[in-house]
């Protein structure tokens, strides 16, 4: 009876430290305005999820391009650092668009580091900052 209650301890206890793993996950990513992204570029890695189509007629320079659409997205994130700092954007970073799709699945994978660029592409490009094209 014994090693019974043990074994329901030492279960008990895995179940919490995982349930405290999935719960830290879920927590949203911070939200960056254009402004103060500008003043974390050079620790962070911006992560473009658009098309290739949108990423080539203008991007955020540095960026790298990985569409959240494509079959292999979590192929391709999944070569990335884990541990880095990504600033992930779309075009407008519109509620359950594709920035947070993106996040979601990088979550999932590990990646907890994780900042969205507030009004995404078009907010960055209405505040008259350099593009690359």
């Amino acid at each position: 009876m014994r090693i019974n209650l043990r074994f329901r301890n030492f279960i008990f206890v895995i179940l919490a430290v995982l349930l405290v793993n999935i719960v830290s996950k879920a927590e949203k990513p911070q939200n960056v305005t254009v402004e103060n992204a500008i003043g974390i570029l050079s620790n962070i890695q911006v992560l473009d999820v658009r098309t290739p189509q949108e990423f080539s007629k203008g991007h955020i320079e540095g960026a790298i391009n990985i569409d959240v659409n494509d079959e292999a997205f979590a192929k391709k994130v999944a070569e990335l650092e884990t541990g880095k700092t990504y600033l992930v954007h779309c075009a407008a970073n519109l509620e359950n668009g594709r920035a947070t799709k993106a996040m979601s699945q990088m979550k999932a994978l590990g990646f907890l580091n994780l900042k969205n660029l507030e009004g995404g592409y078009i907010a960055w490009v209405k505040s008259g900052r350099k593009v690359v094209k």
